[in-house]
């Protein structure tokens, strides 16, 4: 049930650890994979392996939270029918926080924050919000018929990308507002698979491959399927994804970047199926990482390493805070992280490649690989500064072993 929401390996072997302690367990021995676990159980001499394949591939904070929180808190003696029931009531009672117009507008609402954070201006920005909600909203219908995840990020790409373009058009024929095209890139920023991406990298930090690899493969097949229908949509158009250079007034120019960091994190938080409790504090968390990696870009600071400090403040704020919230880190640091990933460049990566520009498209491609790279790391250094297995690389926590925090 963890996997099938979306956490990364680490936390589900933790979590059957400490299930496996309260069912009298001497040890649990899992391989985690993305849609796969095989777990020996041991209890003296005697041991069974089982193996199940999840079919979904999703994110649901509100799950994690409960299901972690059922974990560690399980009571010695606890016996498998208790679980069981237990595991029951919040698969019955644990539903989404958020009806479906909700999560069509934080799509929205989402990608104009990365719209203005990537320079583009203020009716560009509200345009995006209408394509991108459109988009989220053929996104949202076709998993509700389990259709191939691939296909649906391409098929809401096209749709974000028609939306866009039909209603740029309308605004220059009559006259509202020249829509010279390139914002189209930020209506399908709601498609960047976040979550997995920077789990991935946390997962190999703790020496997972077996996990990393294959969230990030996944990762790189919904992006590469987005991006491809982007690609075919702006070769039968003429649009190119070129950057924005619209520059806000140095007066207004943070509180503009604050509210549109705010709006973007707590975005994809209601689309990750957050509490309300959770949006509030990732939007916190996002609007201090983000404006850190914003002043050291502006005081010409290497945006790689900026993103890295960025992710860094957000993994250090955010460890107090989930002990003090009894909240899932993962729920608070990822969508705190996700509007610092660039998306845009991940998509101008493949035009360019398409359009056989090699030096655009390995400049996009260096930037958006390396950023990612680095707000993971940033996460991670945070997390070995508060969490002995993970500064030493020890195995998942042992009652027996050493004694470890319960930040997260």
């Amino acid at each position: 049930m963890l996997l099938s929401s979306g956490t990364g390996s680490y936390r589900v072997k933790r979590a059957m650890s400490d299930a496996g302690r309260a069912l009298g367990m001497d040890r649990i021995d899992a391989t985690v994979g993305l849609t796969e676990i095989t777990a020996t159980a041991h209890r003296g001499d005697n041991f069974r392996t089982v193996a199940r394949e999840v079919y979904r591939v999703r994110v649901d904070s509100s799950r994690i939270a409960a299901l972690e929180d059922l974990a560690h808190n399980l009571p010695a003696g606890t016996t498998g029918r208790d679980l069981e029931s237990r595991l029951d009531h919040i698969s019955r009672n644990v539903r989404p926080k958020w009806a479906e117009w909700q999560t069509v507008l934080a799509g929205g609402v989402a990608c104009a924050g990365f719209a203005i954070l990537n320079k583009f201006s203020l009716a560009d920005s509200l345009v995006v919000l209408v394509a991108a909600s459109v988009g989220q909203f053929v996104r949202g219908r076709l998993n509700r018929r389990w259709l191939n995840q691939f296909a649906i990020a391409a098929l809401a790409s096209a749709a974000a990308c028609l939306v866009y373009l039909l209603l740029a058009d309308l605004l220059t024929a009559t006259g509202l507002h020249t829509i010279h095209g390139p914002g189209y890139v930020a209506s399908l920023l709601f498609l960047v698979p976040g979550f997995p991406m920077i789990t991935s990298i946390l997962d190999m930090v703790r020496m997972d491959f077996t996990a990393g690899l294959s969230r990030a493969t996944y990762s790189i097949g919904l992006t590469l399927a987005a991006t491809m229908s982007a690609w075919v949509f702006s070769a039968a158009t003429g649009l190119q994804p070129l950057p924005a250079q619209t520059e806000f007034p140095t007066s207004w120019a943070w509180l503009a970047y604050a509210v549109a960091t705010a709006c973007g994190v707590a975005g994809f938080a209601v689309i990750f199926n957050s509490s309300p409790r959770m949006v509030v504090w990732a939007a916190a968390l996002g609007v201090c990482g983000n404006l850190c990696r914003l002043g050291l870009i502006s005081v010409h600071s290497p945006v790689q390493l900026a993103a890295g400090v960025g992710g860094l403040v957000i993994g250090l704020l955010a460890g107090p805070l989930s002990a003090r919230t009894k909240l899932p880190r993962i729920t608070l640091t990822v969508p705190a992280c996700v509007i610092m990933v660039p998306g845009a460049a991940m998509y101008r990566t493949v035009f360019w490649l398409n359009g056989q520009d090699m030096t655009k498209a390995l400049t996009f491609g260096a930037d958006a690989v390396l950023t990612v790279i680095l707000i993971a790391c940033g996460l991670a250094v945070a997390r070995m500064r508060t969490d002995p297995a993970w500064a030493r690389n020890l195995p998942v926590p042992s009652p027996h072993a050493f004694k470890f925090s319960d930040e997260d």
